[in-house]
């Protein structure tokens, strides 16, 4: 076949390769290097991937490729949000620092969503996590119960979803005593909260996650 090339390596570590030019055979003689600058030239494929407009406040996107799915964390901007717990709106209430993670599938459906508190300051890999100190979150992820989650026309969009999720009325799903040091009930660590601060969790509430950093909780998918 014309162009078909023919590599000879020999136990001398001398490589030969054999080609067809202007219907006459050639051998030449090339060094490792040349052989391994060709082999990487000829299999080098770029791949570039367009998010589109990411949401403010995102803190990182993972890309399944396999799974054609992504995960996007965002920051919660705000301290204080109307919470509703039972049949009682606690309004201004004070918050942790919060993030979401959001699954999202190449139709634009959000087939999980997770929530994570951490330290604190600039965010790093290593920052720590603490316990999710109220109701329907399991370590880092959330049960939506009968809630539907919107269908995700675009990435940007999901910058609102986190307050939509502070909107829905809490209930005692989840919850435990042991996922704030005073070890409240439910209603008690809202009433006790409702004229703190963002700091006094941190300094009064929080029980951190034994061994678990943002870096965990940025490949939750």
């Amino acid at each position: 076949m014309e162009n078909e090339i023919m590599i000879h390596l020999k136990s001398t570590q001398e490589i030969y390769v054999e080609f067809r030019e202007n219907g006459v055979a050639c051998i030449k003689n090339i060094t490792i290097d040349d052989l391994l600058n060709c082999i990487n030239k000829s299999t080098k494929v770029k791949h570039q991937f367009q998010t589109g407009l990411l949401p403010k406040r995102t803190v990182s996107m993972l890309w399944d490729m396999e799974n054609n799915r992504r995960f996007i964390v965002i920051e919660y901007p705000e301290k204080v949000t109307d919470i509703t717990y039972m049949e009682t709106t606690y309004r201004n209430f004070p918050l942790p620092r919060i993030l979401f993670g959001f699954t999202v599938e190449s139709s634009g459906r959000i087939s999980g969503v997770e929530i994570g508190i951490p330290g604190l300051g600039k965010l790093s890999p290593n920052t720590q996590m603490f316990t999710y100190p109220f109701s329907n979150v399991n370590g880092f992820h959330m049960c939506v119960g009968m809630n539907t989650m919107p269908h995700v026309e675009s990435l940007q969009s999901l910058q609102n979803f986190p307050q939509f999720i502070l909107s829905l009325p809490d209930n005692d799903d989840f919850y435990s005593e042991r996922n704030n040091r005073l070890e409240l009930g439910h209603r008690d660590l809202m009433e006790h909260l409702q004229d703190k601060d963002q700091q006094y969790y941190y300094d009064q509430i929080l029980v951190p996650m034994n061994g678990k950093t943002l870096k965990d909780f940025c490949k939750e998918v």
